[in-house]
């Protein structure tokens, strides 16, 4: 029988100590008695062990005010030995409490410990010796935080909230910033990066690494691996990083610098130009032959009209890479199974399986913009063996995705890095111990190596059909399968059961603080393993399969669709506390990050339309992912949609089945949520299922949305919102713009007057630290303020185009609703329903307002107070949207193309977008005056004859022979037939 583990006398000593040498012995007897008993930990906790901690840490070093500054610098104050002593006895006693499990961390985060910890890592005057404990302490933390499942253990951010504040996010800075000194600040700096690595997961952390200077930081690290493998470019100047020693770890820094930049080119560009980088990797200039360069009678040289360079630029390290054939790349972004519903729809999905933070449409790089970082990343992975080659390869990709690497790099990739990530998919990988330093503990090396390695091969071959061949080719799929499956083995686990209050006294739980409550046991380290295994494979698979229907149906052949859907089943919301023991079935369902990946999975192989009518039928997809869309968390309810729209289509055999599980109110609910992500998806599933269906169903459509709230969208105007933010900015910009460029997301970027930076910046940029003096300055290395300030900018930039964006697709989805409404059969009946419950008039107005062309007063840039009249485009995508809404209406009764016809504003606004330089536009705007001159029957003549006129009236015979040389040959012949009706029916005189 298992009984209560009765609190030791010593924590009363703690708890009643009048002096700090008592404190400090009381602690070193908890630390004894807690290492290795779980039982004796849980009873201390609710003994309220938790507290006495938090006021040891709030005596000793009591916390200042984190809001009188930013800067560590500011909170100095001297504390003795005996203090400080007292405040690691007390840290290391939290770390063998959070050393239990997720269970004791529900406790520690209702105190103050984690603040109090926090603000002495950032403390000027904070003892050497106690950033390992301290750093050490929040490593423990960050390994041991639950997997987010249900109610249970939602999504929680707490730790990196308090990490990356302001507050501390610098004292990371600090910590990393030093010099490899000894062991000692060895291991701080790479636990500091560590920690990054583990944490930085939202956006607004991976700012906070990059505004604060931690990402120069990091860079800086970087660059004195490359002095000491001694691979600094020529032409480098100034004094160089010391050389890391050989004892240092270059994959923990690679991880946290990899995990700051992905999916955002802003923050990306920033490391590529930190100081640390430009350093050891200054741009190579084209050399020149001597007889080529000539000298002017004023004495500056020039090149000769002759001047071939010997060697264009080229980098030295490409030298040392072996020789890849070149092969010509092409890849799409859209499945040929997909065809357009009705007429125009703009198929802008991107293949991501999986959800991705937002990133900005990419340009691409010229050739000679290429850092040397990723030759070097590339000799790496060839030259390095376990974490060090896989993080080289997360870190190349990173700035391949964001169009930072060469276009040729594509061949070097599928040659070798591709066959380097395939090769850890074996069951008999193995790595030295050498090549795996342990990061948590909690697993081996070689087991977090090949966790991690099929995340780092999705995010490689994603969306690219060059790369996806050569990893199907290296077996991956086959590979990757045999491992899914293997996921569902049972899990040995050793860990022993918590005590149990059914031996033990009655304790009323709600009555104690929360600092003395256990929270739930979450999964144990191996199972944890085992998801997040599986949550990668599944990105793998998703990764390698959205062009290909034969990659499809490979997946199908392994036999592994059942595992896919059996990833859908979240765990259950009743599952008892303790999942130590051996459980790893279906029953025992998945926490939301391998959730989220299975509907990516599952959204891919729905694309196949042989494969959504055989495997996914008959291993019953429909039925977790009805259920995962009523799911508690919004983000598995925009991944379930994402699939459902693919099994909405009109070729899909469960169509009718979604309509029977009554998803249809779900979806028509979560179009009007306030999260634009679930607006978009679930406008997309509504618009393939009011495709060519029944009557019925499209006017309960229309009734669940409410003919308001459709009208609403209508009627937005994302353009007239950035046009406010652009004189908002022009404003900002007092002196005006002398020199402007369009930057990736198509906004104006200042480039030769950058906006004043505050005081409060200016003091950020002040580094006050001391550090043991070397051959170089410290102050090369930090961020100048006008770095700091394009930092901001361009991430202002990038949100502000993204919501826009997101605005358009809402806009645009609704449009494509209502034309998929009014096509097929009874679609007179239809517009006239959208008539009557909305009105025509108001209708129609609203039609033509979203075709109106919009101009904005700007200041005159070169004249202060003087104003100027600019032209604001309406997004490309909206004027298709409305135009083929257009060409339905056009297509119903003759009454349908008069109310058109006659509009006063619909046709002349229309006229414009007829020389559009889109030619999607181009042509559903011929499509609408062919629907418009079209005689339905001899009683139509007269009608027909009187909307040619008004055509004729308002130039568009003009406007439209002005196409017959259209470069689009679809264009042209639709010309043809246009300028037919209209010389028939309207001829000019």
């Amino acid at each position: 029988m298992m009984t209560r583990a009765a609190a030791p006398p010593i924590l009363e000593q703690l708890q009643s100590a009048e002096s700090v040498s008592a404190q400090i012995t009381a602690l070193r007897a908890l630390k004894n008695e807690l290492i290795g008993h779980d039982q004796r930990k849980e009873a201390l906790v609710a003994e309220g062990i938790i507290p006495a901690l938090s006021q040891v840490l709030t005596s000793r070093w009591p916390a200042t005010n984190q809001n009188e500054s930013a800067l560590p610098q500011d909170r100095s104050t001297q504390k003795s030995p005996e203090d400080c002593e007292a405040c690691l006895q007390a840290t290391l006693v939290v770390g063998s409490l959070a050393q239990g499990g997720p269970t004791f961390l529900t406790p520690i985060f209702a105190s103050n410990i984690l603040p109090n910890v926090l603000s002495i890592l950032a403390s000027e005057d904070c003892p050497e010796s106690f950033c390992l404990p301290i750093l050490r302490l929040l490593n423990t933390i960050a390994d041991r935080l639950p997997l987010q499942s249900q109610e249970k253990w939602p999504r929680d951010t707490q730790l990196a909230d308090l990490v990356f504040s302001a507050s501390n996010v610098y004292s990371l800075k600090r910590i990393i910033l030093q010099e490899y000194k000894n062991l000692r600040s060895q291991a701080a700096i790479e636990l500091s990066a560590a920690l990054i690595g583990k944490l930085c997961t939202e956006e607004a952390h991976k700012t906070a690494i990059a505004l604060s200077g931690t990402l120069d930081a990091l860079a800086l690290k970087v660059a004195s691996f490359v002095v000491a493998q001694g691979f600094v470019l020529p032409g480098a100047d100034g004094d160089l990083p010391l050389p890391a020693p050989e004892s240092a770890r270059l994959a923990p820094i690679l991880r946290a610098v990899s995990v700051t930049i992905e999916q955002s080119k802003w923050r990306a560009e920033h490391f590529l130009s930190s100081p640390g980088i430009t350093m050891v990797f200054p741009k190579q200039v084209p050399d020149f032959a001597p007889a080529d360069i000539k000298k002017a009678p004023w004495g500056h040289t020039y090149l000769s009209g002759s001047a071939v360079p010997r060697h264009p630029g080229a980098n030295p390290i490409d030298q040392l890479l072996p020789s890849i054939p070149q092969a010509h790349v092409k890849s799409s972004s859209s499945s040929t199974n997909f065809p357009p519903l009705g007429y125009g729809g703009s198929q802008r999905r991107h293949s991501h399986s999986f959800p991705t933070a937002f990133s900005l449409p990419e340009t691409p790089t010229p050739e000679e913009d290429e850092n040397s970082i990723v030759p070097w990343l590339i000799y790496i992975i060839r030259s390095e063996s376990g974490m060090v080659r896989l993080m080289s390869a997360r870190l190349v990709t990173a700035l391949f995705r964001l169009g930072l690497a060469k276009k040729h790099r594509v061949s070097t990739f599928s040659y070798l890095l591709i066959p380097a990530l395939v090769e850890m998919l074996n069951k008999d990988f193995r790595i030295s111990e050498e090549d795996g330093a342990n990061y948590d503990g909690l697993l081996p090396p070689i087991q977090r190596l090949k966790e991690e390695a099929p995340a780092v091969l999705a995010s490689l071959v994603m969306d690219d059909q060059e790369l996806q061949r050569h990893a199907v080719e290296g077996n991956a799929l086959k590979r990757l399968s045999q491992l899914l499956k293997e996921t569902y083995n049972p899990v040995p686990d050793s860990n022993r059961p918590m005590w149990s209050a059914e031996d033990a006294p009655a304790r009323d739980l709600e009555s104690l603080p929360l600092e003395c409550r256990l929270g739930p046991s979450g999964y144990s380290p191996a199972l944890c393993h085992i998801m997040r295994y599986r949550e990668n494979i599944l990105k793998a698979l998703a990764a390698l399969v959205p062009f290909k229907d034969e990659y499809r149906k490979a997946i199908c052949e392994q036999g592994v669709v059942p595992y896919i859907i059996d990833a859908l089943k979240p765990r259950p919301s009743d599952a008892p506390a303790d999942t130590s023991m051996p459980k790893n079935t279906a029953e025992d369902g998945n926490p939301i990050p391998t959730i989220l990946a299975a509907c990516g999975t599952a959204r891919m192989l729905t694309r196949s339309v042989s494969v959504l009518r055989t495997s996914l039928i008959d291993a019953g997809v429909a039925e977790p992912l009805f259920a995962l869309i009523r799911h508690s968390d919004i983000e598995v309810q925009i991944a379930a949609t994402a699939t459902i729209s693919n099994l909405a289509l009109d070729f899909s055999p469960m169509r009718e089945s979604i309509v029977s599980a009554n998803i249809i109110p779900i979806l028509c609910e979560h179009a009007r949520s306030p999260n634009i992500k679930l607006q978009i998806e679930s406008l997309w599933a509504i618009k393939h299922l009011v495709y060519d269906t029944t009557i019925d169903i499209r006017i309960k459509i229309v009734e669940n949305l409410t003919p308001q709230w459709i009208m609403q969208v209508l009627s937005r105007d994302p353009v007239r919102a950035v046009s406010r933010q652009s004189v908002e900015e022009e404003i900002d910009q007092n002196a005006g713009i002398a020199m402007g460029r369009s930057n990736s997301a198509g906004e104006q970027v200042d480039i030769l007057n950058p906006m004043e930076v505050s005081a409060q910046w200016d003091e950020d940029f002040k580094m006050t630290d001391t550090m043991p003096p070397s051959k170089m300055s410290l102050e090369m290395f930090v961020q100048d303020a006008s770095r700091r300030r394009k930092l901001v900018l361009n991430g202002s930039l990038a949100q502000t185009t993204q919501s826009r964006h997101d605005d358009i697709a809402v806009q645009e989805q609704t449009f494509d609703l209502l034309r998929n409404v009014t096509c097929g059969d009874h679609a007179t009946e239809m517009i006239d329903y959208l008539f009557k419950e909305i009105g025509q008039n108001e209708f129609l107005d609203t039609i033509a307002e979203a075709l109106r062309p919009r101009t904005i007063q700007l200041p005159h840039r070169r004249e202060v107070g003087s104003q100027a009249n600019q032209n604001l485009r309406i997004p490309k995508e909206i004027i298709i949207a409305v135009a083929a809404l257009l060409i339905h209406l056009a297509a119903g009764h003759p009454r349908h193309r008069r109310a058109v016809t006659f509009h006063r504003s619909i046709l002349p606004h229309l006229a414009n977008y007829l020389n559009h330089p889109n030619k999607d536009v181009r042509r559903t705007c011929v499509w609408v005056t062919i629907n418009l001159a079209f005689e339905e029957d001899q009683n139509d003549f007269e009608g027909c004859r009187e909307r040619a006129i008004r055509l004729r009236s308002l130039g568009f015979g003009e406007r439209l022979a002005a196409l017959q040389d259209d470069v689009d040959l679809d264009i042209r012949e639709r010309i043809k037939v246009v300028l037919h009706f209209l010389n028939r029916l309207a001829p000019t005189s």
